[in-house]
């Protein structure tokens, strides 16, 4: 197949021949950056986070009685909304908790060693780590176990001080560490036992994930302490932990169990664990459906484009195309004369698509965190791509050998 002969073919028509271009690159850029993202959105929800995700339900309300406004009230209501959720058929226990794991932003805040010098920089990380009030049972209620010291007590309950003091910097409290964040706080020792600026260390609990959306081993970073928080302006959270197999039937009742102990309470949310950590990655999953969306189209229109531009090369080009049956081409050097042309424009786009694919990955990668493109994927696009594309102009390469030589010879 002479290749100078269909460059030429190709430059006279060059306007549709860039756009076909431009749009077969687009498509490998597009269809890549769409497999990425929907396996970092599978990888997510299915990546193991240390707890016991599948036995858990979350409850999000907010007081909305002045009562509540009274803090004795509040930890009253607080504790009769436990004893009921506690006593349901298939629970197995429950917590109030200030905060909850996964969620982005929160109350946050920073931890050093309380000897450390007052002129030291604190990393980054250390600025920003998660704090959870709960009761004694908060980390054994997710279904995390205590490694290293030991649990939280009552004895160990801030809250009547913190109430009567209205400072809780000022209470010495006792408090447990995750194990990432006890070694980056104490990396030459161990963290059992010694005073931070949080309170004194009597407990390592094991890593699990906290904040998924961090980059680096921060996101199992955790403060645990036993504190009944009991602020009316602000959501209150309650986790449950149920049986195996009776989520959907305790999830069922708790908002009616919740309301029956006082009923002036906006219940915002009550939802299964697994489907939070759905809804907390539902924008990561829009845009990988959205993007899958988009690529589809894309082929679409390329099986289209392909066609079309192939069905106009075959009609201009058919006294020239005559000419070569007449001079002893036969039908299937003239169907392979049509796919030469298609091919080289999808070898061109291929080159092409690498700079797309890579723009737009980093692209998405200043608002979302996304993987790198890789050898294969690049691959399986560019095969989709010459496979839709020889696809579409097989008809057009067919009618070519139903072109009588003596018919195109006429018009001499």
């Amino acid at each position: 197949m002479n290749i100078k002969a269909l460059l030429k073919a190709l430059r006279l028509r060059k306007f549709a021949t860039g756009l076909l271009l431009l749009q077969l690159s687009l498509t490998i850029g597009l269809m890549v950056n769409t497999v990425i993202l929907t396996n970092s959105a599978i990888e997510k929800l299915n990546k193991p986070l240390g707890f016991d995700v599948e036995q858990l339900i979350s409850v999000d309300l907010l007081p909305t009685s002045g009562a509540y406004r009274d803090t004795d009230y509040y930890q009253s209501i607080t504790k009769q909304d436990i004893a009921k959720i506690s006593a349901m058929d298939g629970v197995i226990s429950a917590a109030h908790y200030n905060q909850l794991p996964i969620q982005r932003g929160g109350w946050n805040g920073n931890i050093r060693a309380a000897d450390a010098p007052e002129d030291t920089v604190t990393p980054r990380e250390l600025r920003y780590v998660p704090q959870f009030y709960s009761s004694k049972i908060g980390l054994e209620n997710l279904g995390v176990e205590i490694i290293e010291g030991r649990a939280l007590t009552d004895a160990d309950d801030i809250t009547t001080d913190f109430y009567t003091t209205g400072k809780r910097g000022e209470i010495e409290q006792n408090i447990i560490l995750t194990e990432s964040l006890a070694k980056a706080v104490f990396p030459d020792k161990s963290a059992l036992g010694e005073l931070t600026n949080n309170g004194r260390v009597v407990g390592i609990a094991r890593d699990f994930i906290i904040s998924p959306t961090r980059q680096g081993i921060d996101k199992t970073f955790g403060l645990f302490g036993n504190f009944l928080f009991s602020q009316p302006d602000f959501e209150q959270h309650y986790i449950v932990r149920v049986e195996p197999g009776k989520v959907a039937q305790v999830q069922a009742k708790l908002a009616d169990t919740i309301l029956s102990v006082q009923a002036e309470r906006d219940i915002l949310r009550v939802e299964s664990m697994p489907e939070r950590l759905k809804d907390f990655y539902s924008q990561d999953a829009g845009l990988a459906s959205l993007f899958a969306m988009l690529s589809f189209l894309m082929i679409v229109v390329t099986v289209v484009s392909s066609f079309a531009h192939a069905h106009f090369h075959v009609t201009q080009q058919r006294k020239f195309i005559g000419i070569r049956r007449a001079l002893g081409a036969r039908k299937k050097d003239v169907m392979l004369y049509v796919f030469s042309e298609n091919w080289l424009l999808n070898f061109g786009a291929s080159i092409i698509g690498i700079a797309t694919m890579i723009g737009l990955n980093i692209a998405l990668s200043q608002v979302i965190e996304i993987d790198k493109p890789t050898v294969l994927l690049y691959a399986l696009a560019v095969f989709v791509v010459f496979a839709a594309g020889s696809l579409a102009t097989w008809l057009p390469a067919y009618k070519t050998t139903k072109i009588s030589p003596v018919i195109a010879t006429k018009t001499l």
